[in-house]
C-alpha cells in the first residue's frame, strides 16, 4: 500500500493524507449552491491558503491582484453538472481552480 501522505495549509489546517483533505474540499463545495459566495471565515482562510501554495506552483498566478472573493460555478470546460470554485479578484476578474491540483502542490 502506498504512503500516506499529510496535507498541512499554512492557516494550521491538517489531515492525515490527501484522501481526507479532498473529501473535505469536495464536501465544502457541495455545500454551496451555483454562483453563491463562500462566506464562512474558516472556509475562505483554507481556500485561500491552498490556493497561495498552488500559486507558488504555477508559470501564472490565480491570485492575480488579490482575492476579493470565491464563489461556487458550473465549470465551464467540463459539460454536464460539473461546478468548481472560482477565484473572483479585486479587480473584477475571476477563473476557475482545481482544488485537486491544488492538493498535489500542497502535498510536495
Amino acid at each position: 500500500m502506498g504512503r500516506s501522505i499529510p496535507v498541512k495549509l499554512s492557516n494550521g489546517r491538517f489531515w492525515p493524507n490527501k484522501k481526507d483533505a479532498k473529501a473535505y474540499f469536495r464536501e465544502l463545495l457541495s455545500r454551496y449552491d451555483v454562483y453563491e459566495r463562500v462566506n464562512n471565515v474558516d472556509e475562505i482562510s483554507d481556500l485561500t491558503s491552498i490556493l497561495t501554495v498552488y500559486d507558488e506552483n504555477l508559470p501564472i498566478t490565480k491570485i492575480g491582484v488579490g482575492i476579493a472573493y470565491f464563489e461556487k460555478r458550473p465549470h465551464q470546460e467540463h459539460s454536464g453538472n460539473s461546478a468548481c470554485f472560482y477565484v473572483v479578484r479585486i479587480d473584477g476578474t475571476s477563473v476557475d481552480f482545481s482544488i485537486y491540483k491544488a492538493l498535489d502542490a500542497v502535498a510536495k
